[in-house]
């Protein structure tokens, strides 16, 4: 049952006493009627589901006017005024009560679920009404001696107690009497018309095989009416399944009583006739409860596939559909794009906690929300929005932007720990009409122009229109970006090999770098400058460097000798691939795979990405040491770190970056810092390595600043890895080639 919706009448008390009273008292005429027996053959009672219904819809106030109806029909009827009295009391008192327990449970518990609502309303109609009004009017039947067939009297009241309070009740509820009824609503919109068909042609077959003496066959073929009234339920409204039962169910109740009534049976088959109609009355009300939830749960589930729950704005997918909708449109106008970053959002989450951060995105969409030409506002993430307008102009959108830039950035937001200063930065596209472009391509060209505001200073602003080279340009982009997933997806990848001059390696021992290269569908060799920027760009390079690993273990373990004969292979981690907290794991679990001694493998990280996340760096080293891998810091120098992250990290070799040995022999700066960096690594035990030596010149001069482990084209240029071993053991003299794998 839905909630007791209480709502102030349109026409005043004394018109609807009467209608409830004039209606209460028309619905047991035409009950009587149908019991072509006696009082006691009565197949429904309806005067307690008219009380239970005005009364749950309207108020207490209103059940005694469906009694007062009830008892005038009992004194048209048998002219009793003991039969009135029952007849009242059991038409008022039971729903009173059954009222008053509902009102109680929603206000411990509200129901959260229509099926749990229903069974709240069955069980107090079925334990509270039904049995309350059958002992009263049990009481008053006896009293007043009307019974006709004392058979069961109790029993049978009860029945057509609970008939009644359950096929009329849901009717009324769902009856809005205070709504005219307009001229596009049909009869569809309140009944279910196959089915009602279907009913019908359903007692009309009935009737034919009773008519034929086939009484018993004419009460099977009723049976039927189940799979109607589950069809009618599961595909109905509430309003339509509660008519379309009321409708169907009367006139087969009315057939079965002229049937057992005309044909001189037992009475109490009457009962029967009421328990197989109970039956289909509360089949009904479960499945339309069930399909009423499920109707709402996939409402719900449309809702937040395309709304982000705690703004109540648009997610990314609500955005891009609605996006969609207008560019496929033939109205289409010009719009606006703007986009809104907050910098500083994490500050905000991590000083001031989850609560407070929903609280700003919050009153960010409102912000939003207020803008003037808004379309519609999303939330494509955390701190990040979107805001689509009318506009006619790159001017237009420019305006705007600035707008809800001056009106977010640098606002301080109070928390209970502190202020903090916003920092906003905002991109706006104009979107013209005549521009051939999809609702994704719209949001990337959307985020390209944020980038480019949160990098430029003062104001971080950036608006720009959107032309079809721009569109072109970055659907070629986003086409080399698939090319490099699919390539990384299918195990295009390429391990090459470049040598490195190890002091430490045992004769005919290498030590190598091995370089990864892709092949394109067409099998061309990708080199790392053309892919590399990209799959970072993409995030790409977890993937591929769980791929390297799992090539190179793999090329290891089917080539044995070469892995007799590796001294060091080193392998490169990106920063994605090092904040990712499974990969110590996927290492250790190749490793074990492959049957890979641990001493043999070395990892490179970044300099600049050591600093960026120290903290994931520390963990993932902490990891890999304990394996017994060795772990080199790459690049150094160029992230401008000081000697504190030797100090942090425990390195086993460090890279100095190629800036600094390009020019060593004639620049003194470099040579400087090559020299103060070999020594501090050798107060640390860490081993320097120089790359990127590319003349003899070169090699010289770094070997004489300490470096012994040497890189480049002066050693030897990356080659397949198999190359690298069939050529050394084919030159013996240079038996002390080594190498690294990156």
């Amino acid at each position: 049952m839905p909630a007791d919706t209480i709502t102030s009448p349109r026409s005043g008390v004394l018109p609807r006493a009467l209608l409830i009273t004039g209606i209460s008292f028309f619905s047991c005429v035409l009950a009587r009627l149908f019991a072509f027996g006696g009082i006691s053959e009565m197949l429904l009672w309806p005067a307690a589901g008219l009380a239970l219904g005005f009364g749950w819809r309207y108020g207490m106030r209103w059940i005694p006017f469906a009694g007062l109806g009830a008892a005038g029909w009992a004194v048209l009827e048998a002219g009793n005024v003991t039969l009135a009295g029952a007849a009242f009391l059991s038409s008022t008192v039971g729903p009173y009560l059954a009222i008053r327990a509902l009102r109680r449970l929603e206000a411990w518990k509200p129901a959260e679920f229509r099926l749990e609502a229903m069974f709240r309303f069955v069980t107090a109609s079925v334990l509270i009404a039904a049995p309350i009004d059958a002992a009263i009017a049990d009481l008053g039947l006896m009293l007043s001696g009307a019974y006709e067939n004392p058979l069961h009297p109790l029993f049978g009241w009860w029945l057509i107690d609970m008939l009644g309070l359950l096929l009329i009740t849901p009717a009324v509820v769902a009856w809005d009497g205070e709504r005219s009824i307009t001229a596009d609503e049909h009869i569809g919109a309140f009944l279910d018309v196959p089915a009602v068909v279907l009913s019908l042609v359903l007692l009309g077959f009935s009737l034919a095989l009773s008519s034929l003496g086939e009484r018993n066959y004419g009460l099977a073929v009723l049976f039927f009416y189940f799979p109607i009234v589950a069809w009618t339920s599961v595909r109905s409204p509430e309003r339509t399944t509660a008519y379309t039962l009321l409708l169907t169910a009367l006139p087969l109740l009315a057939a079965r009583s002229f049937e057992i009534s005309d044909g001189g049976a037992d009475p109490s088959r009457t009962f029967a006739d009421t328990t197989l109609m109970l039956s289909a009355v509360l089949l009904a009300l479960i499945l339309q409860a069930i399909a009423a939830d499920r109707r709402v749960a996939l409402q719900r589930m449309a809702l937040q596939a395309h709304q982000d729950l705690s703004t109540g704005l648009l997610n990314d997918r609500g955005l891009l559909a609605e996006l969609g909708e207008r560019l496929i449109s033939m109205q289409r106008s010009n719009y606006g794009l703007i986009g809104v970053h907050v910098g500083n959002f994490d500050t905000v989450h991590d000083m001031c906690g989850p609560i407070q951060a929903m609280q700003l995105e919050q009153s960010a969409a409102l912000l939003l929300l207020r803008q003037p030409g808004m379309l519609h506002a999303a939330r494509l993430s955390s701190g990040r929005f979107a805001l689509l307008i009318s506009a006619e102009t790159v001017a237009d959108v420019r305006a705007l932007a600035r707008e809800v830039y001056v009106q977010l950035n640098g606002q301080v937001y109070k928390a209970e720990h502190g202020s903090i200063r916003l920092q906003a930065s905002v991109g706006g596209l104009l979107i013209d009409q005549n521009v051939l472009i999809n609702s994704e391509d719209c949001l990337v060209s959307l985020s390209d122009a944020m980038a480019i505001a949160a990098s430029v200073r003062d104001p971080q602003l950036f608006v720009e229109p959107l032309s079809q080279t721009m569109i072109d340009a970055r659907r070629s982009h986003q086409g080399k970006i698939e090319h490099i997933r699919e390539a990384i997806r299918e195990h295009r990848l390429e391990v090459y090999a470049q040598p490195i001059e190890d002091p430490d390696a045992p004769e005919g021992m290498l030590s190598y770098e091995v370089l990864t290269r892709l092949r394109d569908r067409d099998g061309t060799l990708i080199r790392p400058p053309e892919f590399l920027p990209l799959a970072i760009q993409a995030q790409l390079t977890v993937a591929l460097d769980r791929g390297v690993i799992r090539k190179v273990f793999g090329w290891l373990a089917d080539n044995p000798e070469a892995l007799r004969r590796t001294h060091k292979c080193s392998l490169n981690l990106s920063g994605l691939t090092m904040s990712d907290g499974s990969i110590a794991g996927f290492v250790r679990e190749q490793r074990a795979l492959r049957g890979i001694p641990a001493e043999k493998i070395v990892f490179e990280i970044t300099e600049s990405e050591a600093i960026r996340n120290p903290g994931a760096a520390s963990r993932l080293v902490d990891d890999l040491k304990a394996e017994g891998f060795g772990i080199a810091l790459d690049d150094f120098g160029t992230g401008l770190a000081t000697f504190e992250y030797l100090k942090r990290f425990p390195l086993d070799y460090l890279k100095i970056d190629g800036s600094f040995i390009r020019n060593l022999v004639t620049n003194p700066i470099d040579e400087e810092i090559v020299l103060s960096t070999v020594r501090v690594a050798r107060r640390l035990n860490v081993k320097t390595i120089a790359e990127h030596v590319h003349s003899q010149a070169i090699c010289d001069r770094v070997r004489s600043l300490g470096v012994e482990y040497i890189q480049g084209e002066v050693i030897g240029t990356a080659i397949p890895i198999a190359e690298l071993f069939g050529q050394t053991k084919a030159d013996s003299t240079r038996s002390d080639a080594r190498s690294t794998v990156v």
